[in-house]
């Protein structure tokens, strides 16, 4: 099974992560948790280690993860991790705390290299599609005992756990909530052309298109160099409004009673193609890197954007006061015939921070202690309360007037919203790389829908095998 395993974890380590755009003050992560763009490794202690007590030896606590301190002004998520850490550390001085920090897309290297080989730290990010192999690997110690007795385990979102779940067992606990399909738009430009809320349909969508390019201005602003915004942003909830939750489930499951060969599947795929053509996105949108994208709707150069909620830190801290106080938030139109539900986009957990299995029972106890007061209520207090952010465990009472015009926006947005799967945190990762690549020539046109739909499930029955 590890030789399998091995396999399967290799192959995918070829596959670049997600990288948001963003920056300022209140930045959060993207869907696979991704926000810097510098390479980052270290090892050192949360602080000045702790002189051991006498005739004992000190425990040791490893952790490895994405969180780089120097981001963390500029990062809920990773303030948030440091935050909850330093409490730890200063309740139990006598326990020595190393971590390696990475960039995401390194972290991803390296945790799947480690995992191919048995070699693991205590504690770890473990993205929702990882955990099946992980599990079968014996890399990754059950946490259903801990949330069980956690005091505040009913605060936990519905859902939450689900893609860290196998079997009857939970082995994650989630560090991330993320919503990845949000449109963004700037409300005055879009009354101008005769809309005074977002379109309800593709028909006005299409027609709003038209005379933003007539106007000179581009309709949604794209920047899909690195391939996953236009799968997980755009995509991975368009995708829902044709097939409905329980196909994607379908695919996650990989048990042969959904197909990406669909015909709903392949309609959503023609949508996507068809946006592409009519003009909807900058010209540049697939060479375009998330930063200078995000930028010409930030400056006012855009009407919209379809990105994740990690957007919202972006436009809090880098567009202008007039894009600010003027951007309204809204989802995806449903698709006439489409079999997904109203009122839904993309979202759910991205990451989660396992524990790897423990022979001494005084140390598990410990990393398990760390582990619940990383992800657990108290993070979501801080992220809610400092950054108004949805966050893994429901968190009420809070004032949200003092939160900048966007978040309040998302706030309130996101009390009906019901989010359906996120296609790149819970397909598997080697379906996800040639969906990425396929779908970037789909929208330079060089491949069709059903030539896209065929090599995304020829990967997926390669998955297994």
């Amino acid at each position: 099974m590890k030789k399998k395993l091995a396999a399967v974890l290799m192959s995918s380590v070829l596959a670049l992560s997600l990288t948001a755009c963003g920056g300022g003050e209140t930045t959060s992560t993207d869907s696979n948790g991704e926000q810097q763009t510098q390479e980052v490794q270290q090892q050192q202690p949360a602080e000045q280690p702790t002189e051991e007590k006498a005739g004992n030896e000190q425990v040791e606590i490893t952790i490895t993860h994405f969180n780089i301190e120097e981001q963390r002004e500029q990062t809920a998520d990773y303030d948030g991790f440091y935050t909850m850490l330093e409490a730890w550390q200063e309740a139990h001085p006598d326990v020595k705390i190393t971590q390696s920090v990475l960039a995401t897309a390194d972290y991803e290297t390296k945790i799947q290299a480690q995992a191919a080989v048995g070699d693991m730290p205590d504690l770890f990010c473990v993205k929702g599609s990882w955990f099946k192999n992980f599990v079968s690997s014996d890399l990754l110690a059950p946490m259903s005992g801990a949330i069980e007795a956690y005091e505040h385990k009913d605060a936990f979102r519905e859902g939450v756990f689900d893609a860290a779940t196998v079997g009857n067992e939970i082995y994650g606990i989630p560090i991330q909530f993320s919503v990845s399909s949000l449109v963004y738009y700037n409300a005055p430009m879009w009354e101008e052309i005769g809309y005074s809320e977002f379109p309800a349909t593709w028909d006005e969508i299409y027609d709003a298109i038209d005379k933003f390019n007539e106007k000179g201005i581009t309709p949604f602003s794209l920047g899909n160099l690195d391939k996953w915004p236009a799968e997980s942003c755009i995509l991975s909830a368009l995708g829902d409004r044709y097939t409905g939750n329980e196909w994607t489930n379908n695919i996650i499951a990989n048990n042969g009673q959904s197909s990406f060969t669909d015909p709903e599947f392949v309609s959503a795929l023609e949508h996507l193609q068809n946006m592409a053509q009519r003009g909807a996105f900058n010209a540049d949108f697939n060479t375009s890197p998330t930063g200078p994208a995000a930028e010409l709707y930030n400056q006012g150069q855009a009407a919209a954007t379809i990105n994740g909620f990690w957007n919202l830190a972006n436009i809090n801290a880098n567009a202008t006061d007039e894009v600010k106080a003027n951007t309204k938030i809204a989802i995806l139109p449903t698709v006439e015939g489409g079999k997904g539900a109203a009122g839904s986009t993309s979202g759910g957990c991205g990451w989660y921070m396992g524990m790897a299995p423990q022979e001494d029972p005084e140390k598990a106890a410990l990393v398990e202690d760390l582990l619940m007061h990383l992800g657990g209520y108290e993070y979501s207090v801080f992220l809610t309360e400092k950054y108004g952010l949805v966050a893994p465990s429901v968190v009420e009472g809070v004032d949200v007037s003092t939160f900048p015009p966007a978040t309040q926006e998302y706030i309130k947005l996101m009390q009906n919203v019901q989010l359906t799967p996120i296609y790149d945190i819970l397909m598997d990762a080697s379906v996800i790389e040639v969906m990425n690549s396929d779908v970037q020539e789909l929208m330079n046109g060089s491949k069709d829908a059903q030539t896209v739909a065929e090599e995304i499930q020829a990967e997926l029955d390669n998955v297994g095998k």
